[in-house]
């Protein structure tokens, strides 16, 4: 690792946030989703409807810490291991870690960046609609909709834990 006491800060707080990206994706993929969507009525029974606007009533309240927290720490977390890769690069053949490591965590980062604009938001805004603002067609698909966001959500689990286990690696070099 670099000797460097601010790229060693910098590295080291960007790892506690991949983790803590991991430890969210976890907590939404396989806790909170799974608990909004338990004994979901099929389509068509007389209570589904209700229960499907109550998920788009509740959703907000699952996304909204994601967008305001979360969304921040991933960005701050694409940002420092990209300075990390740049700063071990201009350290050259004095080194001791490798830059191209830190660029594939900075990498990940970006990859849950883009993939939370491009993949989740539509899937928020769908199941946020449910609480008001859609038809009946729609809301028989609020359970399925509510288990592909959790499902894509794995992607957000697996980035920053293949970009913290990275540049924790280079840490303990």
């Amino acid at each position: 690792m670099s000797d460097n006491i601010i790229v060693k800060t910098v590295v080291g707080a960007c790892v506690s946030f991949s983790f803590i990206l991991v430890g969210n994706a976890i907590t939404q993929s396989f806790m909170t989703v799974p608990a909004l969507v338990v004994d979901f009525p099929p389509p068509g029974s007389p209570q589904h409807a209700d229960r499907a606007r109550l998920l788009g009533r509740q959703w907000p309240l699952c996304w909204t810490v994601g967008n305001r927290f979360f969304r921040p720490i991933s960005s701050l977390g694409f940002l420092g291991y990209t300075y990390a890769g740049y700063a071990v690069y201009n350290e050259g053949t004095r080194a001791r870690s490798d830059w191209k490591l830190f660029a594939v965590a900075a990498v990940m980062h970006l990859t849950t960046i883009v993939h939370s604009a491009v993949n989740m938001q539509p899937l928020n805004d769908k199941l946020e609609a449910l609480a008001g603002r859609t038809s009946e067609k729609e809301l028989g698909e609020a359970e399925t909709i509510a288990r592909k966001w959790a499902s894509w959500n794995r992607l957000r689990l697996l980035t920053p834990l293949i970009a913290g286990s990275l540049a924790l690696s280079q840490i303990v070099i």
